[in-house]
């Protein structure tokens, strides 16, 4: 993954172990997050964000483009792993479609546009076509059919040689600037931004959560689980492909390696869960901090990306499955007045640890 960042062209409570029904409410509820000031927060984040090419910084315009094309692809398989559970770890093949898709009707003398449009709707239909079978699996299955079908797809691509030798693909210089590309790609990570704001009030999104927290209770009230999961899939796949096809153009050559790297499927994941699978905030807010971080070892000449990579999975696991997000939540929820701000802070704490050792491993 280090390859991407190289520069291109409130009363007072007991301690006590709490009962079963305080643990039920110490549980992060995720649909609280549904609240406008969460809304307002990640638009506030944004708008911030689309001020960064006033820096005139190149190395900083890089870095953040980055970003947010990250926190595209989170926010993209939030849509099927946090509404519904189902951790696809092959996202990232539609990643590869989507740069593929473009960068071959670039080469064949399309328009950028059309490219894009065309991978984006190319990556649609391979997730209804391969949603049919692969989401009838759950669990582990899932998992590992996605992941099976983009490795598949690397080997297969380069194999083939797709657009060059061993699938490498080298596009002419761009027509549109550097600050092009960042409002492109921070247009993107508003749309899902938007779109996952939508999700958590809808009707849809009420039927996603059901499959999530449990898929046999939701058939049995008359949801069709099946096609929900499907629409899911083709959700986050449509975003991930745009976000591929911006990047293929934007660094001018790419190959399977690069696009069909299993390790940009783990992050998205790790985003996720890291921030809040299933939350409006998480994603976003997750892939600023944890691609920020990286970004100041790559500086600082240290190849430690995927040795963070791995210890984050490792921590968020065990100790704080429930996400930043939820930690939050919990830190933040309102308790009964009159107490000081040094007891609010404490109290705030306290909640915070319960919640790790009931939610840890």
């Amino acid at each position: 993954m280090s390859g991407f960042w190289q520069q291109p062209s409130t009363s007072h409570r007991s301690a006590a172990a709490p009962t079963t029904e305080q643990q039920e409410r110490l549980a992060p509820r995720k649909g609280e997050w549904r609240r406008p000031w969460s809304l307002l927060t990640g638009l506030t984040i944004l708008a911030l964000a689309a001020l960064i090419p006033l820096s005139g910084d190149a190395a900083t315009l890089h870095t953040w483009t980055l970003i947010l094309m990250f926190a595209t692809l989170a926010q993209s398989w939030n849509f099927l792993g946090g509404f519904t559970g189902y951790a696809s770890f092959g996202n990232v093949f539609f990643f590869g479609v989507g740069a593929y898709t473009t960068g071959l009707l670039i080469l064949a003398g399309q328009s950028f546009w059309l490219g894009l449009v065309a991978g984006a709707a190319v990556a649609g239909l391979l997730a209804f076509l391969l949603g049919l079978p692969v989401l009838r699996l759950r669990g582990h299955y899932f998992a590992i059919a996605t992941l099976g079908i983009a490795e598949a797809t690397r080997e297969l691509v380069a194999i083939r040689n797709v657009g060059g030798s061993g699938g490498e693909v080298e596009l002419p210089l761009p027509a549109l600037s550097d600050t092009a590309f960042y409002l492109l790609f921070w247009l993107l990570a508003l749309v899902c931004f938007l779109v996952t704001a939508y999700l958590a009030r809808s009707k849809a999104g009420y039927a996603l959560i059901a499959i999530r927290e449990s898929e046999e209770t939701a058939e049995a009230m008359g949801i069709p689980t099946y096609w929900y999961k499907i629409g899911a899939f083709v959700l986050s796949a449509v975003p991930t492909a745009l976000a591929g096809g911006l990047y293929a153009y934007w660094s001018t050559g790419f190959d399977p390696p690069t696009v069909f790297d299993v390790g940009i499927s783990v992050e998205m994941v790790l985003l996720t869960v890291l921030g809040g699978a299933g939350t409006l905030l998480g994603p976003l807010v997750s892939a600023i901090l944890f691609e920020l971080l990286s970004f100041q070892f790559q500086i600082s000449g240290s190849a430690f990306h995927n040795s963070l990579l791995g210890l984050t999975i490792a921590i968020v696991t065990i100790f704080i499955p429930q996400g930043l997000v939820g930690l939050a939540q919990e830190f933040l929820r309102p308790l009964a007045p009159g107490m000081s701000r040094r007891q609010l802070l404490a109290e705030g704490v306290r909640r915070v640890r319960r919640v790790i050792a009931a939610n840890g491993v």
